[in-house]
């Protein structure tokens, strides 16, 4: 498994591959959910790639960017053994070493769910999406279902820019109490995370009617959950929450 943070050393190993390559973006704080990816992009390609990168322009000026949580060492342990051919993990100089070309999410898919909190960020995931595949040029990338939200912002960037890479989606990965893996899951007290279980059972009892939101948003009130949002778009139901400052999505 070969590591490199420069453009000029992963361009120097891209430029003798002459095979399918897949990519799973991510940013690391890598958990089960995120090693399910690498599996399908195994299954896809004869080169897979990982890319690591905190991505400044996704994060809010009151978003947890600084305190995101951060270990190389870490993660390149749980990518070991697993048939990775490359790890990306630039600094965002590397990333970004002039001004970035911005890419604009459709406002029609931005501007609802997460959208509304937070502005500008699918614009930050584009942009960042767009010059990973500018830089690695992959065949596939590997998105999960978690955020089905971000999944159909970059499925129409790729169509819109009429990129050569076909957008994979994988299945959320949950804990045996149904709560989505998501690297800021490392936030929650053990007591946080009991009750942040209950996120998936409001959704589900949301998505087949048997509850209306405003019972939703008191129970879990009640549970220490401050909701954001639980609506229903394109044939599936969201759900965005804060516990306590860690804000959780998920969907069904």
């Amino acid at each position: 498994m070969q590591v490199v943070s420069s453009i000029v050393d992963l361009e120097q190993i891209l430029t003798h591959q002459h095979t399918k390559m897949a990519l799973v973006p991510t940013m690391g704080a890598l958990h089960e959910g995120h090693l399910s990816l690498v599996e399908i992009a195994k299954s896809k390609a004869g080169f897979v790639m990982v890319s690591i990168f905190v991505n400044p322009l996704q994060f809010g000026p009151n978003e947890d960017f600084t305190k995101y949580p951060r270990d190389l060492r870490s993660d390149l342990g749980k990518l070991a053994g697993l048939g990775v051919d490359l790890v990306f993990a630039p600094e965002v100089a590397d990333i970004y070493q002039s001004k970035p070309k911005e890419i604009m999410a459709n406002p029609q898919l931005a501007n609802i769910l997460c959208g509304l909190s937070r502005p500008g960020h699918f614009d930050g995931v584009c942009t960042v999406v767009y010059r990973l595949f500018e830089l690695m040029n992959p065949s596939f990338a590997i998105f999960g279902e978690k955020d089905y939200q971000q999944l159909m912002i970059i499925q129409d960037m790729v169509k819109s820019y009429k990129l050569a890479v076909e957008i994979v989606p994988a299945p959320i990965i949950r804990e045996s109490s149904g709560l989505a893996l998501s690297s800021r899951n490392q936030y929650l007290s053990d007591s946080q995370k009991l009750a942040a279980a209950n996120i998936h059972q409001v959704l589900k009892r949301f998505a087949n009617d048997e509850i209306d939101i405003n019972f939703a948003r008191d129970f879990l009130s009640k549970l220490g959950i401050e909701l954001e949002y639980l609506e229903k778009h394109f044939a599936r139901t969201y759900i965005a929450a804060k516990v306590g400052s860690t804000r959780l999505i998920d969907n069904v």
